[in-house]
């Protein structure tokens, strides 16, 4: 398969995930991850909040140890730039104003003051519209540290979300395994860099790092469609195609990774492709059921 092209790295070397039945898993929005108003650690906050979620559905925080516990370095000196304060604060707001917290002071949201909210478990366990994030990757994604300073954790996990949300799923009966479900509906996100920069508010250049950094994770693989002349004579580049390396299934109130047989990316990639090529998104568009 063809990489990302003319993408340089600026990142280290690493090693990829090996995939395993997840303890935990955080469903992010389709809403909080196209709420590009909000700074790209919205999906770091959300994180937060989910991991750190008591029995009886309530979560406790100050600012310095949510912002520590996110990979981050407190700082309150004030300047032209929004500083990782007032961008924890203008999330923690926004999850106030739209329901996943039914409490919130914002006025006592200061350093290491102590505060306790309630959960909507409506929102953080939404039925649907949302993209998961397992547990090991997430591990990945907080251990991963950039050589190449404005790509930071948050916007590699904000970039996974929106793939995970928009990748196209198949039903997890076992129909969805036949070969014609698999050619019909293929498990896939395209798109462009520029196409995903105006719905997340990320730039082109960071969303193509960050996948160039999930993709040495493991955790995606790409394959660039070439590009093609239309009857004008007019040039195009065409989408990028995202795919999982690996399938895992919730059936019978456990989580199970899939075999081969059941889902293998090569085959889910050359079915996308073929998908593309045969114009037919043009009618049936990527979104999760």
């Amino acid at each position: 398969m063809n990489k990302i092209k003319n993408n340089e790295s600026d990142t280290q070397s690493i090693d990829p995930v090996s995939p395993r039945i997840p303890e935990r898993y955080v469903k992010v929005t389709k809403e909080l991850i196209l709420e590009k108003s909000l700074p790209v650690h919205r999906i770091s906050v959300l994180t937060y909040i989910d991991y750190n979620q008591t029995w009886d559905e309530m979560v406790h925080y100050s600012p310095i140890y949510m912002i520590q516990w996110c990979g981050y370095k407190p700082n309150w000196r004030k300047g032209k730039r929004e500083n990782i304060y007032d961008k924890f604060l203008n999330c923690m707001n926004w999850f106030y104003e739209n329901g996943y917290l039914i409490n919130f002071d914002s006025k006592n949201y200061i350093q290491n003051n102590f505060q306790t909210s309630l959960l909507n478990m409506e929102k953080i366990l939404p039925e649907g519209n949302f993209g998961v994030i397992y547990d090991f990757e997430i591990d990945a994604i907080m251990n991963y540290q950039s050589t190449y300073k404005p790509l930071n954790k948050s916007i590699i996990l904000l970039v996974l979300a929106y793939v995970r949300a928009f990748t196209w799923i198949r039903p997890t009966l076992k129909t969805g395994f036949t070969i014609d479900s698999k050619k019909d509906k293929p498990e896939i996100f395209s798109s462009q860099f520029e196409s995903m920069e105006t719905q997340i508010g990320v730039s082109s250049r960071l969303i193509s790092k960050a996948t160039r950094v999930l993709e040495q994770l493991g955790i995606i693989k790409t394959y660039r469609m070439p590009s093609y002349q239309d009857k004008e004579g007019v040039w195009h580049t065409d989408d990028l195609i995202y795919v999982c390396p690996y399938k895992i299934v919730y059936e019978n109130g456990n989580f199970r990774l899939c075999d081969e047989e059941e889902y293998s990316w090569k085959k889910e990639m050359e079915y996308g492709t073929l998908f593309l090529r045969q114009l037919k998104y043009v009618s049936k568009k990527f979104y999760q059921d």
